[in-house]
């Protein structure tokens, strides 16, 4: 048995009231929608594009793991971009991930299976976090057989590891139940998000430069009096 859950960037601060409200959405449409026939009509249908259901899909998960899973993903990186950009870049950054994923799923489609899940926005602010914190290390929680125990992951070997094994699995067409299309395009989303958008919804402050330090004045010789 082994699993590694990513628990967030060490140092991250203040409150992600929109991370956690889709967090708390997404738990009460699963309690409600509790029957399959109640998920597939809040999915989405890749040869049916329509837009409310691209945003009902999201908050939609087939079971309670596909859920959580998605959520601990979710929180994790989600949190650190809310926190650092305005309340009009974050939710622009979600409207963007939700079109721009289901969008490309239904574009590339080739059967008309729907998909339901949060997973493209996860990859959205997975690929922003990535690009915003490229040198920074995660906090992650490891199970290994009867090892538990919590280490930093280098975000760059995190998120390119997963990035790498849903591109590998795409390749291989494998009917996996896992949609790779939402993962890779939200990723890719979440990249040109940040490098186009960061700069106008950031409240990050830019750190102060550092003070030189003020060296005493050099006092002048004593000048003996004229006689």
């Amino acid at each position: 048995m082994f699993a590694i859950v990513p628990l967030g960037k060490k140092g991250s601060s203040g409150i992600p009231i929109f991370t956690i409200f889709i967090c708390v959405l997404c738990i009460i449409v699963h309690v409600f929608a509790n029957k399959p026939a109640d998920r597939l009509a809040l999915a989405f249908y890749p040869f049916n594009p329509d837009p409310l259901k691209m945003f009902t899909s999201v908050f939609t998960h087939a079971d309670v793991w596909h859920l959580l899973g998605n959520l601990l993903f979710f929180y994790c990186f989600s949190r650190s971009i809310e926190t650092q950009i305005t309340i009009v870049g974050y939710l622009l950054s979600f409207v963007v991930f939700v079109l721009a994923t289901n969008i490309t799923f239904a574009l590339t489609a080739t059967s008309p299976i729907p998909t339901v899940g949060l997973s493209g926005v996860v990859w959205g602010y997975m690929g922003m976090f990535l690009f915003r914190y490229p040198k920074d290390n995660i906090n992650c929680f490891v199970w290994f057989i009867w090892i538990l125990k919590t280490i930093e992951v280098p975000v760059l070997l995190f998120v390119l590891a997963y990035l790498a094994l849903n591109i590998i699995e795409y390749g291989k067409g494998a009917e996996t139940g896992i949609n790779y299309v939402v993962h890779i395009s939200g990723f890719v989303a979440g990249v040109l998000y940040k490098l186009a958008f960061w700069k106008t919804f950031t409240t990050e402050k830019a750190p102060e430069p550092k003070k030189r330090p003020v060296l005493p004045a050099s006092r002048a010789p004593a000048r003996l009096p004229n006689k």
